[in-house]
């Protein structure tokens, strides 16, 4: 059974009655164990006789054995704790493993976990099929102890798709999607933006560093808040894909891009998104799909022509037709017409062959329609005849 691996957390009150239990190993695990590793390490580096390469990474691990071997009492380890959930009576009971048997705390939930917890929920560490791990945080200041719980579902079988929605990263904008169907024709629809609050915020703090670090002054502060700010929004964003995509039942397609030069100097980082949007599609059934990023930014979507000068910046203007609109728009068009599986076939196209370095694509015969509203064009759709 094919499993996912999702990580939820919760807390235990400093006056659950099991938690005196715990806290006695936690304990010596805190005071006995981790002096005695790190006082392991010290001795082993300042014994000349090892020198710690890569390839001697075993006498390390040895020396460090030999340490804890001496310990008359041998903790479990809380970052890597084999736990089980049960639910009574609407609340949680989390069970720990002990030297003395077992402890049974009360763990208390936030609202948007509950549904997780309640699939996770077993009867015993010999019969409950998802078997978590958990990491105890101690709350020096209030006593509290917080939970970082590893669980392992069955992973959800995705749904037939009804459309796919085409997702592109690019230079102006966080992230672009829109919606592509077949009833019976190619039509898109619902275009949106995401990520346009960060936009700013990011520019300012990437100004900011390359300032700071040109001054020499205080850019470790800039840096971090940029890799915060950056993690945080790739986040939303991929919430808010994944999000449109379960609402009307579609799939998701995005570039598969795999080189540093097709990732670095973005906005966000591309991979990242991919891997965010795709995790959170195997939580959500969502069909998942990577289509070749080839000729995606400069081909057109109405006639299928591609030349490099089509793009020009933030608009797009095909030289052959005069098709004229955003081009991450554009961009994603392409993207989700490959997904549908409607969109003009390549038949050996030799870009930069000619002397122009201009290739117009064969295309089978093709009528558009184009529906505007106040001016903007809010539908697109494109028929090809069957060949």
């Amino acid at each position: 059974m094919e499993t996912i691996k999702l990580c939820v957390k919760g807390v235990i009150s400093p006056r659950d009655i099991g938690l005196e239990k715990l806290m006695h190993e936690y304990t010596v695990y805190k005071r006995v164990l981790i002096p005695r590793t790190k006082h392991a390490v010290r001795e082993v580096i300042k014994d000349r006789s090892i020198v710690v390469y890569a390839q001697q990474k075993w006498e390390l691990d040895k020396k460090i054995n030999e340490y804890l071997k001496n310990l008359s009492f041998h903790p479990m380890p809380f970052h890597n704790q084999s736990v089980y959930i049960e639910n009574g009576n609407g609340k949680f009971w989390i069970h720990f493993k002990t030297k003395e048997g077992e402890a049974v705390c009360h763990l208390h939930v936030p609202a948007k976990y509950k549904p997780l917890i309640e699939k996770s929920c077993g009867s015993g560490y010999a019969t409950n099929p998802v078997l978590g791990q958990v990491e105890l945080i101690e709350d020096e200041k209030y006593g509290w102890i917080n939970c970082h719980i590893t669980l392992r579902l069955p992973k959800p079988k995705p749904y037939e798709p009804k459309g796919w929605l085409g997702v592109d990263v690019g230079w102006n904008k966080l992230a672009t999607s829109i919606l592509a169907t077949t009833n019976p024709h190619l039509c898109f629809n619902n275009p949106t933006v995401h990520g346009k609050l960060f936009k700013t915020r990011i520019i300012q703090l990437k100004y900011l560093l390359k300032d700071y670090a040109r001054k020499r002054r205080a850019w470790k502060k800039w840096n971090f808040r940029l890799k915060q700010t950056v993690k945080y929004a790739t986040g939303v964003v991929a919430k808010e894909i994944v999000t449109k995509a379960k609402k009307h039942k579609a799939g998701i397609v995005m570039e598969n891009l795999t080189f540093q030069s097709q990732t670095k100097k973005w906005l966000i980082p591309r991979y990242k998104l991919m891997i965010a949007i795709k995790t959170l599609c195997e939580r959500e059934g969502i069909p998942f799909k990577l289509v070749p990023p080839k000729h995606t930014s400069i081909k057109c979507p109405r006639c299928g022509y591609i030349n490099n000068e089509n793009r020009k910046g933030e608009r797009f203007a095909c030289q052959k037709c005069s098709y004229e609109a955003d081009a991450d728009i554009t961009a994603a068009m392409n993207i989700a017409a490959i997904a549908v599986g409607l969109a003009p076939t390549v038949k050996e196209v030799r870009l930069y062959a000619e002397a122009s370095g201009d290739v117009a694509t064969p295309l089978s015969p093709m009528v558009d329609d184009l529906y505007e509203d106040e001016g903007k064009p809010s539908k697109i759709e494109m028929r090809w005849a069957k060949s």
